[in-house]
């Protein structure tokens, strides 16, 4: 018989993503039961004026070969390559300049630590967002917008994130709504909305805590939702172990090199929702094995970051000269920090819901928050 997924046990397989790589995983679901018809059909395209021109990092809605093995980091450009120091598994060198390529020294864990602590306590935030997912010889695209707003009174923030995400003749909705007490979350056409209430969240930190200068594991419990929570996310699942800075499109960046973790981290969130996302056993053969982060190094936008890739190992039939394949690529384009909400932006989905999955304990902490960091020594 044929082994064939379903999008819930993606879903348990994967713990509780972020919405943020939501589309992945329903991609792929949805793409592992595309009946031979639609496996026939051809890669998802969409025109170039779908897309207005974007000046971070290349021109948006050129289309990507329907299969890649891992990509050279940046646009064609060669003064503006970014070749990783030796052995990089996913950023190699291809050729050109690389006077302004510098290896950093500082551990790329940390650098992640300090975006998750920029998204969360930053100003105020606009940009679209473009994914791109490929797998099972398919493609699926998701575009939309993300609006994050800081708050004078809460280190919780007031967020939207909407998308829509198509997969050959299919298509869906992802809508993330959070108004800084509660956030709500729609993220499959056939499941109930999701509920974490934030202010149980906040509750459960001691008020002395709740300050941008206080310890990293608290930031983590704060990064709920948004750029903040793929982050948290993003720190937990992949152990960072080498970082260039450099130059994309002429804007300071880092690029960081991730694989999934073997071991716990030293400093961790306190979370169910963290020990799921760095589950040390057996993975999901449906989560990417590699990860590449590219993070600003300006200070208009700094760690506000550009780009998250996902690759997967190379199947062994694989003609790829790379044992690395890109699996989804996502892009926050166009960032800008010079933008005004309004209350509409931020009001929940007005469909009449008669289930909801709440989520608020995968988000309180398992062991009460003390003067000593809290560091998971075992699991």
């Amino acid at each position: 018989m044929e082994t064939r997924f379903s999008l819930a046990s993606i879903f348990k397989l994967a713990g509780s993503p972020p919405v943020l790589l939501l589309a992945l995983l329903l991609a792929a679901g949805i793409l592992w039961n595309r009946s031979d018809r639609l496996l026939a059909s051809p890669a998802l395209t969409f025109p170039a004026s779908t897309f207005p021109a974007a000046t971070f990092p290349d021109a948006a809605g050129t289309p990507l070969p329907p299969k890649q093995s891992a990509p050279t980091p940046l646009p064609n450009d060669p003064t503006n390559r970014l070749p990783s120091p030796s052995p990089s598994p996913l950023v190699g060198s291809t050729g050109g300049s690389s006077d302004a390529i510098t290896p950093v020294t500082t551990d790329p864990n940390q650098l992640v630590l300090s975006a998750v602590r920029q998204a969360v306590w930053g100003p105020s935030i606009y940009c679209r967002v473009q994914q791109t997912t490929n797998i099972y010889g398919q493609r699926a695209l998701l575009i939309g917008e993300l609006k994050s707003e800081a708050l004078s009174n809460s280190p919780m923030r007031r967020l939207r994130y909407t998308a829509r995400v198509a997969v050959g003749e299919t298509a869906f909705d992802l809508l993330q709504v959070s108004d800084g007490r509660m956030m709500w979350t729609k993220s499959s056409p056939n499941s109930p909305p999701k509920r974490i209430i934030l202010d149980q969240v906040l509750q459960s930190i001691p008020s002395s805590m709740q300050y941008p200068d206080t310890r990293p594991e608290v930031h983590l419990l704060l990064a709920v939702g948004g750029q903040a929570e793929l982050l948290r996310g993003l720190y937990h699942r992949y152990n960072w172990y080498k970082a260039v800075s450099g130059k994309i499109g002429g804007a300071d960046v880092w690029q960081l090199v991730g694989r999934l973790r073997t071991e716990p981290t030293r400093i961790a969130g306190n979370a169910p929702i963290d020990n799921m996302n760095s589950d040390i056993g057996s993975p999901s053969p449906n989560l990417p094995t590699e990860a590449r982060l590219t993070l600003s190094r300006s200070t208009k936008l700094p760690y506000f970051p550009f780009i998250v890739e996902y690759f997967q190992r190379a199947a062994k039939s694989s003609t790829s000269k790379s044992p690395f394949e890109l699996m989804s690529r996502i892009e926050f384009k166009d960032p800008s920090t010079e933008i005004q909400f309004s209350e509409k932006d931020f009001d929940r989905f007005n469909e009449t819901v008669e289930e909801i999955k709440d989520e608020t304990q995968d988000y309180l902490p398992t062991v009460r928050l003390s003067l000593e960091p809290f560091s998971r020594v075992n699991r």
